[in-house]
């Protein structure tokens, strides 16, 4: 699953950036990256939908396994002060 998600996370953030900077902010209003709020989120970007799949099968796989994200700062520290999600 690490594997797969890093693999993932490069196509979109390093090989395809050009298109990623193209395609962010077209979710839906309040939503974010991780959460776009769209029906279909591999729609003319196959890339993200298979991103978010990966991630969220980390995600279950760290939550049964105990573990939580390790931020590197407080999210405090952030504008708004984000309410953690897990």
């Amino acid at each position: 699953m690490l594997s797969e998600f890093v693999g993932a996370f490069e196509v979109v953030f390093r090989y395809d950036w050009e298109y990623t900077k193209t395609m962010i902010g077209d979710e839906e209003d309040g939503a974010t990256f991780i959460e776009p709020g769209l029906e279909d989120e591999t729609n003319d970007w196959g890339a993200r939908g298979a991103l978010l799949e990966k991630y969220r099968r980390l995600v279950e796989a760290m939550k049964k396994n105990g573990l939580s994200p390790a931020f590197p700062f407080p999210l405090e520290n952030l504008p708004g002060a984000p309410k953690r999600v897990w």
